[in-house]
């Protein structure tokens, strides 16, 4: 049959169903499927903490050169806090103290004693880290000195920076306590104090180092030395084969830093990252103290010879942590002297450094 007769064999209606039902077949297997929901985002990894927010604010810090304050020094010129995004600028005034009190300055290094004074006064001022431990003040004395033992220091005319410097408040107390001994403070900054010596002014000075280790370079007509120190936890004053204790006492605490109330407070993500800083510098030199380039570092800051540099870096103990105990101490001897009312205790330490360097 041919096609043409096949087509007419069908009613035309026969014929118009079945289109529509293949049509309909067609479309239903060519249905696209509804998109499926996209696919939840993959858990990212929980943020970390963010460090410290720097102000980007320059950091004054006032200070009087010292080979005490080395770990500032070395942080500077290391630039370790230029890499953490810091600027600070050195200012060297002798009225560092006053100057942070005053909002000039942000940070002071300096002997603990001078920074408790204006804490228990109310003013704006905080001890955020320790600079280092011990107290490197000892007495030094002309090597044919007749002070043998601690009661002979009796009335006699003493060399010290001030009456509220560590080393002079602990050497006074424990003679007062335990040996029933007074001296005569004969007020004089270090080199002067050295000088003073020299002339025979003075029958003894209470010396830090760097001074120190200078005292010990000096030699007489014959080349043998001229000072030596005593009641230092090393020697032997009288002789006697016996180490003698040290008059300051056990590893006293030495200088801290301080920086403005409102400073730490306004910007605590700098005062943080200045400690930081420090405690990568206090690495640097407690791994190498007489090492060429940290000396270099001392004799840029610091107007004393680079052989008693070499002598006297190993003897400075800089860590941040602050000696709370000791520094409490001191603040009790500023009471009991009458230089201040009331003991701050634990308030003289920033609250926003406890479990960092207290």
């Amino acid at each position: 049959m041919h096609k043409k007769s096949f087509f007419r064999a069908f009613p035309a209606s026969f014929l118009l169903l079945t289109l529509l039902f293949a049509a309909q077949s067609l479309w239903a297997g060519g249905k696209k499927e509804a998109p499926a929901a996209p696919a939840a985002p993959a858990a990212q990894p929980a943020a970390q903490s963010a460090g410290p927010v720097l102000s980007g604010k320059k950091i004054i810090v006032a200070d009087a050169n010292s080979t005490h304050h080395l770990n500032l020094y070395v942080a500077y010129e290391k630039g370790l806090f230029t890499k953490r995004g810091l600027e600070v600028e050195i200012q060297q005034t002798s009225s560092g103290v006053a100057a942070v009190v005053g909002g000039e300055a942000d940070i002071v290094f300096n002997c603990p004693t001078g920074v408790i004074t204006p804490i228990a006064k109310g003013q704006n001022i905080t001890i955020i880290s320790q600079v280092k431990i011990p107290c490197t003040s000892v007495l030094v004395v002309p090597v044919n000195s007749p002070v043998k033992n601690p009661q002979d220091v009796e009335d006699l005319q003493i060399a010290g920076l001030s009456t509220t410097c560590c080393a002079v408040i602990a050497i006074r107390d424990t003679l007062r306590s335990q040996y029933n001994t007074e001296f005569e403070l004969v007020t004089l900054a270090p080199g002067a104090a050295l000088a003073a010596l020299e002339a025979g002014s003075v029958r003894a000075a209470i010396l830090e180092e760097p001074f120190v280790a200078e005292a010990l370079l000096l030699k007489d007509a014959q080349g043998n030395p001229k000072y030596k120190t005593i009641f230092d936890g090393h020697s032997d004053a009288n002789g006697d084969g016996g180490i003698d204790a040290n008059l300051a006492g056990a590893n006293p605490p030495c200088r801290t830093i301080n920086a403005n109330a409102a400073f730490v407070k306004e910007r605590l993500g700098d005062a943080k990252v200045f400690i930081e800083a420090i405690e990568e510098a206090n690495g640097i030199i407690l791994a190498g103290p007489s090492s060429p380039d940290i000396v270099a570092i001392a004799r840029k800051y610091v107007t004393v010879s680079e052989q008693a540099i070499i002598n006297s870096n190993p003897k400075l103990g800089f860590t941040k942590n602050l000696d709370t105990a000791g520094l409490i101490g001191y603040a009790q001897a500023l009471v009991n002297q009458g230089t201040i009312d009331t003991n701050p205790g634990n308030a003289l330490f920033a609250p926003e450094f406890k479990g960092i360097t207290w």
